[in-house]
């Protein structure tokens, strides 16, 4: 699982949480500002829980910003999120292919979810093509106006 932190104003940042290091005293904070235990932290910002991914984005920020406080660290619910790698998703694909608990439409309404999900991925990767000097209509000459 991947933390997402993508505030409105500034750069987005994550973690894979499957390889953080997280110290003793990190996993205590966390603790003391929700009130659950680290393995329930754990299980809720697996699940989506709001206040486990705010304490675990909000402890991984600290490390940055050391005097940051757990109220002073408060985003939008839309700024936080969970993504997932490759074999995550490979994964949950074939739960989701396995389930008998679904209808068949609504297996495929999920599956063609992850699929859009990993287009946008894919397309995220790709660099944007470069537009030269000649091409552009708006570029001004370095000589003249």
């Amino acid at each position: 699982m991947i933390l997402v932190y993508a505030p409105d104003e500034g750069e987005a940042q994550r973690w894979d949480v499957a390889t953080l290091r997280i110290a003793a005293t990190e996993a205590e904070a966390v603790e003391r500002v929700t009130g659950l235990t680290w393995e329930e932290v754990k299980q809720g910002a697996q699940k989506g829980s709001m206040r486990a991914l705010r304490a675990l984005a909000w402890v991984l920020v600290k490390r940055g910003a050391p005097t940051l406080r757990y109220g002073q660290f408060d985003p939008a619910t839309h700024e936080l999120g969970v993504d997932y790698d490759a074999e995550e998703r490979a994964a949950i694909r074939e739960a989701i292919a396995a389930s008998t608990e679904v209808s068949e439409d609504e297996r495929e309404a999920m599956l063609a979810q992850i699929d859009a999900a990993e287009a946008e991925l894919a397309a995220a990767d790709e660099p944007a093509p470069k537009e030269s000097a000649e091409e552009s209509p708006n570029s001004a000459s370095a000589t003249g106006p």
